[in-house]
């Protein structure tokens, strides 16, 4: 469910006789501490343990650590001398207000490196103080890649005619939930698919109950738009959250992208959705022709407004044979301060590192988003038979994921009983 990091072990206390505690003093970046191991063999000073607030949880090897490390460790320091008197107070400024859309402009506009990485320095402080190291890790499921829509920039429209489609049946969806549940230790999934009305209402419901009975997971619906009694149905039936981004906030440009699609019907639902207790996972693109910096600050405000649980944001993906297919792809930059930015404002959202920002920079896209007040991950489970053909955007980013995998997922029920009670967390 969420990998933390690591830190060494500095000394080891045995317990009473006979306890399986032992009392450890640890060091990591922010210094030594005082954590409890529990039924942890073998350790010993020197040793690399992962801890959870005061218990360690699991001993690692000293080469994992360092990756480990590598990977959601910030790196250099910053020299705040250099940093502007009014791009200071803004950073202040979060601590005690919520910041102005002047303000959240200026942080998006500023091309200086030294306050990109102040900024995401304070996005990811912010992170730690509210959300610990917890290092989420979630799936996705992409079970159908037919659509009926004709969004300008997807590769799955419906006019996409060089598309090898598929469905999957509903006892293979179920039996790859179950999969990824009973064998790797995932605690929650996305079912995604196109806007593909082949699946009806019941079927959908259908499948929930049966994951459901089979597994202790929670879903979240990517589906598309559909009908609120849908949702009220599926929601009955077990998901936990629906993943359905605004795309954006500028309603001419959201309906020039979309033809035969409403931006104020699509805002609808997303209230709708919220009203019926879904964990809301939304967010927009970054880069899309005619959007302008005031209007991702729109976008941005838009989210904490709304009060979206989970924040998903990433650059747009030019796909062939789409009518922005020579449309330059968005700024990784831009994403970074994106989700920085809205960690200011959201202090305890889930965000995670979309797979788009990981396509333009690959695993140094990861690294950055975790150290921008990124918090999650989202990996794709879809069966090696369909996952080529979900192209939304081509070459899309399948990094390496074993070592999260193996050091973020358990089997053990108290891992669910941790995602569950992070997930109530957001609606407080």
């Amino acid at each position: 469910m969420c990998l933390t990091i690591p830190a060494k072990v500095v000394s080891v206390e045995e317990g009473l006789s006979g306890s399986p505690i032992r009392n450890l003093i640890v060091e990591d970046s922010k210094g030594r501490k005082e954590v409890k191991a529990l039924m942890i063999d073998d350790l010993k000073a020197g040793d690399w343990v992962l801890y959870s607030f005061d218990t360690a949880v699991r001993k690692i090897g000293a080469d994992d650590a360092r990756e480990i490390l590598e990977l959601l460790e910030p790196r250099a320091g910053i020299d705040v001398t250099r940093l502007k008197t009014d791009f200071v107070n803004i950073l202040k400024a979060c601590h005690t207000r919520m910041l102005e859309r002047e303000e959240v402009i200026r942080l998006l506009k500023t091309s200086d490196p030294i306050e990109i990485k102040a900024l995401c320095s304070e996005a990811n402080t912010i992170r730690q103080a509210n959300l610990k190291d917890f290092f989420c890790i979630h799936g996705i499921i992409e079970f159908s890649n037919h659509c009926v829509r004709e969004c300008h920039y997807c590769g799955l429209r419906r006019g996409s005619r060089d598309v090898t489609r598929y469905r999957m049946e509903p006892q293979e969806i179920v039996a790859a939930v179950a999969d990824a549940v009973d064998k790797r230790g995932y605690k929650l999934i996305v079912l995604q698919s196109g806007d593909d009305f082949l699946y009806t209402d019941d079927m959908l419901v259908d499948i929930l109950k049966e994951i459901k009975k089979r597994c202790q997971v929670f879903i979240f619906m990517s589906v598309g738009e559909r009908g609120l009694d849908c949702y009220k149905r599926m929601r009955e039936a077990g998901a936990s959250g629906v993943l359905f981004r605004f795309e954006t906030s500028h309603e001419a440009i959201y309906n020039t992208l979309h033809p035969g699609q409403s931006f104020r019907q699509r805002v609808e639902l997303l209230k709708g959705m919220k009203e019926m207790g879904y964990y809301v996972a939304s967010g927009f693109l970054i880069g899309l022709p005619g959007q302008t910096v005031e209007d991702i600050a729109d976008d941005i405000l838009f989210m904490k407004f709304f009060g979206v649980n989970m924040v998903t944001v990433g650059p747009f993906v030019p796909c062939e044979k789409t009518p922005l297919a020579t449309h330059p792809h968005g700024s990784a930059e831009m994403t970074l301060k994106v989700t920085a930015i809205s960690r200011l404002l959201m202090p305890r959202a889930k965000i995670p590192v979309t797979t788009a920002l990981e396509t333009i920079e690959s695993e140094e896209g990861r690294r950055l988003g975790l150290s921008s007040g990124a918090n999650s991950l989202m990996f794709n489970l879809t069966p090696e038979r369909y996952r080529d053909d979900y192209r939304i955007y081509p070459n899309k980013y399948h990094g390496n994921e074993a070592i999260w995998e193996k050091y973020g997922l358990s089997k053990e029920i108290l891992s669910y009983k941790m995602l569950e009670k992070k997930m109530l967390e957001a609606f407080v």
